[in-house]
């Protein structure tokens, strides 16, 4: 698997690639990153499938809606989202595949309706649910803290201990 993060101040995306089929998926993209990405995808030899917004992004700008048209693929949300250039809504349980990379979609509702978290086999990319040290906030539209506990506690805390934890942000650094 190729895996690429993508460190935009405290925000972070990510690259996900099949090196057998060339398929790849953005997680998370910032709008001021757009070349960045393009350039990562070019010098690896990817082909974008989809481009994915773990949930409605408050704090930054997306480059979902973008990156969907200029690339002609789809754009991946949660079935709550409310965000109208969402070409595919995905639901708890399904799986989005490009190549042979398959992400399991987790809904995780608490920082917002619609957040998922993605899983991989070695690896969980949990959007703004689960933070380095931290939990997204869940003052903002949306946000539900009983729903994040559910999350956390009825949800991610039953996933592998083994998965390595890649969250959207990333305010301190480590």
């Amino acid at each position: 698997m190729i895996f690429e993060e993508v460190r935009a101040g405290g925000c972070l995306s990510y690259l996900v690639g099949c090196p057998e089929t060339c398929g790849a998926v953005l997680i998370d993209p910032e709008l001021s990153q757009i070349d960045r990405y393009l350039a990562l995808a070019a010098k690896a030899g990817l082909r974008f499938h989809y481009v994915v917004d773990t949930h409605t992004h408050a704090d930054h700008f997306s480059a979902a809606r973008e990156l969907s048209q200029r690339l002609e693929v789809p754009s991946v949300m949660h079935r709550s989202s409310l965000a109208p250039y969402v070409d595919v809504r995905v639901d708890d349980g399904e799986t989005i595949i490009a190549g042979r990379l398959r992400l399991r979609v987790v809904h995780t509702p608490g920082h917002t309706d619609d957040s998922v978290c993605l899983v991989l086999p070695d690896r969980v990319l949990t959007g703004d649910t689960l933070l380095r040290r931290a939990t997204g906030r869940t003052d903002l539209p949306t946000g539900d803290p009983e729903a994040l506990y559910e999350s956390l506690f009825g949800k991610l805390l039953h996933l592998d201990d083994a998965l390595a934890v890649h969250p959207a942000h990333d305010y301190k650094g480590t």
